[in-house]
This record gives C-alpha cells, sequence and structure tokens, in this order.
C-alpha cells in the first residue's frame, strides 16, 4: 500500500483531476538567491537594458547542483509520494537538480500580439530518448522549478489537460511502442479546449505527469521568466495490474483513470516489443533552436 504522509487528500485528488501540483515556496532560499546571482552575467545582457535582451529563448548549461531532497524538500516528498515511493525511483538518473535555466524573456512583437494555446508549435511530452509505451516511466514527472514570478501572459508554460486523453488513448492502442518523433502523438491538442498556464510565485515547484503535454508560451509582458525543467524517473515500468488497488501509484491511477479502467491485465495490454532508449533529439537540436547561454553551453539540456 502507497503510504501518503505528505500529500494532503485534497492535493492528491487535484492530481488525479489535473495532472498537475504546484508546491508553495519548495526552493530553499540559499539556491533560489545564490543561483540567480549571475543569470544576467551567464546570458550577457543588461538587467536595465530591454535592447539587449536579443534572444527570446535561451536554454543554459548546468553549472551547479544538489541532492533534490536538498534543493526543494517539500517538492521531493510530493515526488516520492506521487510514484509510490523512494523505493520506485531510479537511483542514478536526475538525482540532484541544478541551474540549466530556461530563460523566456519575448520580444517585443508579443507585448501586443496574441497566440492561442491551439496555435502554439512544440506540443510535446518530455520522452525523446526512449521507445514510448503506455507503461514508460522513464520520464515519470515533469517538474517546473520556478526562480521568478511567473505573471498571467508572463511566458509560463501551457499545459493541455484535457490534451491526456488523446496521449494514453494513442498508447494503448500501439503496444508496439512508438518511437520519436512523436508529432502524431499530439495532433489532437489542437482541438482540445482546457488548457492550463503556468502561474507561480519566485520559489514555487509544479510538478506534472509527464503524460500531460506541454508548450512554451508567448512572453508578452517582457518580464524575464526563469525555470528549471528536471524530471523524476522510475526503475520500472508502471504496473496496471496491481492485485490490491491500493499500491497503485497516483501516477499508474492517473493513467487508468484516463482510460476509464480499474486494472488492466496484461492479457488485455503489454508491451509487445523489446524496450530500447535513444540518444535524444534535443541533444542535438537544442543549440539549433535555442542558441546557448555561453560557448561552453552544453547542448544536452533536454527542456
Amino acid at each position: 500500500m502507497v503510504k501518503y504522509e505528505y500529500l494532503t487528500a485534497e492535493q492528491r485528488q487535484h492530481f488525479l483531476e489535473h495532472g498537475w501540483l504546484r508546491i508553495p515556496n519548495a526552493i530553499k532560499p540559499e539556491y533560489l538567491d545564490g543561483w540567480m546571482k549571475d543569470c544576467w552575467i551567464r546570458l550577457g545582457f543588461d538587467e536595465h537594458d530591454v535592447s539587449t535582451w536579443t534572444e527570446e529563448y535561451i536554454k543554459c548549461p548546468r553549472h551547479r547542483e544538489v541532492p533534490v531532497a536538498e534543493f526543494c524538500p517539500d517538492a521531493y516528498k510530493a515526488m516520492v509520494e506521487l510514484v509510490g515511493g523512494a523505493d520506485r525511483i531510479d537511483p542514478t538518473r536526475e538525482t540532484h537538480h541544478g541551474d540549466q535555466f530556461i530563460i523566456n524573456s519575448g520580444t517585443e512583437y508579443w507585448r501586443d500580439h496574441d497566440q492561442a494555446p491551439q496555435d502554439a508549435p512544440g506540443w510535446h511530452t518530455d520522452n525523446d530518448w526512449y521507445r514510448q509505451f503506455l507503461d514508460s516511466s522513464g520520464n515519470a514527472l515533469t517538474v517546473i522549478h520556478c526562480f521568478t514570478d511567473i505573471e498571467p501572459r508572463g511566458g509560463g508554460t501551457w499545459l493541455c489537460e484535457d490534451g491526456v486523453k488523446g496521449i494514453v488513448d494513442y498508447l494503448y492502442a500501439h503496444p508496439e511502442g512508438l518511437d520519436p518523433p512523436l508529432d502524431a502523438m499530439y495532433a489532437h491538442v489542437k482541438d482540445c479546449k482546457v488548457f492550463t498556464e503556468v502561474t507561480a510565485k519566485r520559489g514555487d515547484t509544479l510538478i506534472t505527469h509527464d503524460f500531460l503535454p506541454h508548450t512554451a508560451s508567448k512572453n508578452h509582458l517582457r518580464k524575464p521568466r526563469v525555470i528549471t525543467n528536471p524530471h523524476v524517473n522510475l526503475k520500472e515500468p508502471y504496473n496496471f495490474d496491481r492485485e490490491n488497488p491500493e499500491d497503485f501509484s497516483l501516477c499508474e491511477q492517473f493513467i487508468l483513470n484516463t482510460l476509464g479502467k480499474k486494472r488492466i491485465p496484461k492479457s488485455e495490454w503489454h508491451a509487445t516489443t523489446q524496450r530500447r532508449v535513444h540518444y535524444p533529439r534535443a541533444y542535438g537540436a537544442s543549440s539549433l533552436l535555442f542558441p546557448p547561454c555561453s560557448a561552453s553551453a552544453d547542448p544536452g539540456a533536454l527542456q
């Protein structure tokens, strides 16, 4: 049975209904303040001169990192309970969170122009390094650490809450698995209706189910939005065939609820081909699509 010592019943229900949680004031002040001190130096921009902000969207390399539980203790407790316990988390992948900032500064054009979320490009889930199955838990949770306030229309990530149904249905129908690129899996987003624009206070952490499609929004305010975007990776695929329903993690339950099922026997659904991992497409594409902070930028920053 999954034990819940941190998450309230209300928080658990919110995650099951919306696919995300906000943990206020999650980031320890010493990292929030200390890591932001040299942000503008790393960017090469003048904080007080908008004319020097020559790039709309920038992904920085990681210079510093600390264990997740040290960086954001309350958010870490939430992550552990969402996936069903610390023993289910991969002990080697993304065990530390760092300062690989993602900065959305906007442009003058977007001050007085709008873009509907359905028209935004780049809808995705963070899964470009493995063959995707319904039970894939390589990225079980996508995390958004907020290093600045994010006001409405201030460049917060778009979340497509009713887009999850299309993704899980698509994966259920493809037990052979899907290899990147996965554009067809997000084609339905243009017809979705329930979109949430991430807003937050500096220091907040948002935790989302990785099957929740998301994309960057336009920053209409020209107030730089600074986040990082790590993940929680599991050791084993999700198990939808547990004898005791109290053993399902909230991540597993979220998928089952979306499919309208209480349990999926292996006789009904199981992966029919070999699981594989890939060299992420973003490793090569990031340096082309998003100019780095500096000449030494790591092109491996995924999100």
